[in-house]
């Protein structure tokens, strides 16, 4: 099967927007956290105005972004807006084996957002490697919301106005295994600094590759979606904008 990895979480910035130097130390602990997958923290790119000259500098370096990328950040002019600024990085592959993620910090009434894509990549067929991507995710931004669904499972979600569980699903309170028998793994997320501090819990339907072609896996993942409404715990996609 073709396999078309997104992952998106929607968190809140805050009242200002942080340094350039300080959005793209968020980016490099991303790539950090990616090394346990076999991705090498040297095979990450800043954007540039071709694939030829992204491909000259390296993203980061062994203790953070490196000069070069945040040279390149700062000198994009729409990177110098005081409430809305993109910053991301990809992999130099297109196609299969292609990369990419963005963090999009807003200081406004819609959420900031975190997207990922990667098309055909072995390490992310793999449940574990996603779930150690996502607990990075959370544990750096405390989002509202984290959507891990291959491409393709889109539509065939239950209810239009809330979030697909697809493979995997981040909701920001406390959830047990009792109340979704269906789900593979109920994992809840606790604070790295304290552990008796529970953050959330992350909802994965299937503990192999989800398969959005695979009846078994579509019908998995909507029982939860249809298991979680009758709970009440899967508010629409504007609660997640005007309740967290």
């Amino acid at each position: 099967m073709s396999f078309h990895l997104t992952i998106s979480a929607n968190f809140r910035t805050g009242a200002s927007l942080p340094s350039i130097d300080d959005q793209y130390n968020d980016l490099w602990k991303i790539a950090k956290s990616l090394e346990t997958a076999g991705l090498p923290l040297d095979g990450w790119f800043p954007p540039a105005d071709s694939e030829a000259n992204s491909l000259l500098n390296n993203a980061f370096v062994p203790t953070g972004p490196s000069p070069a990328a945040l040279a390149m950040a700062k000198a994009d002019k729409s990177n110098l807006a005081t409430d809305l600024r993109t910053l991301g990085v990809w992999n130099g592959e297109e196609n299969e084996g292609a990369i990419v993620y963005t963090a999009t910090y807003n200081t406004g009434r819609i959420p900031s957002h975190f997207d990922f894509s990667a098309d055909e990549v072995p390490a992310f067929m793999d449940y574990r490697n996603v779930v150690n991507l996502v607990q990075t995710l959370i544990r750096l931004w405390r989002p509202m919301l984290v959507k891990i669904a291959p491409g393709g499972y889109a539509g065939k979600n239950v209810f239009p106005d809330r979030p697909p569980v697809g493979w995997m699903i981040y909701l920001p309170f406390e959830i047990d295994s009792k109340q979704v028998p269906e789900a593979a793994v109920i994992l809840p997320i606790l604070d790295e600094h304290d552990n008796k501090q529970r953050l959330g819990t992350l909802i994965v339907s299937v503990a192999e590759t989800f398969d959005p072609n695979n009846p078994e896996h579509v019908k998995k993942a909507n029982a939860i979606e249809t298991r979680l409404v009758d709970q009440d715990l899967l508010p629409t996609l504007r609660e997640f904008v005007t309740r967290f």
